[in-house]
């Protein structure tokens, strides 16, 4: 059976400045991460994460000028407001 962490992972090989991976280095040598691979790994998580919500955000303000997406929106927040009033009265 193989290894779970490995299947997910795969090897891939860039150039960073000298200056970074010393930088990365001195944040281990401190005990701020636990190690040079692991440091590289999490700045790529928290860049793919920030640009995700960038593009979001893009998005959200695009849809923000669609008539029919508004539309949409207002005819389901009023469908929900006669849900809640059905509820609000049984109790």
């Amino acid at each position: 059976m193989s290894d779970p962490n490995k299947s997910d992972k795969v090897r891939y090989t860039a150039v960073l400045p000298v200056e970074h991976v010393k930088e990365l280095k001195e944040l281990v040598q401190e005990a701020q991460i636990p190690s040079v691979n692991k440091g590289i790994r999490m700045a790529v998580e928290d860049y793919i994460k920030a640009q995700k919500k960038l593009i979001y955000e893009k998005k959200m303000r695009e849809a923000a000028k669609d008539e029919a997406y508004l539309n949409r929106i207002a005819h389901a927040q009023d469908d929900f407001a006669l849900i809640d009033k059905e509820e609000m009265s049984s109790w």
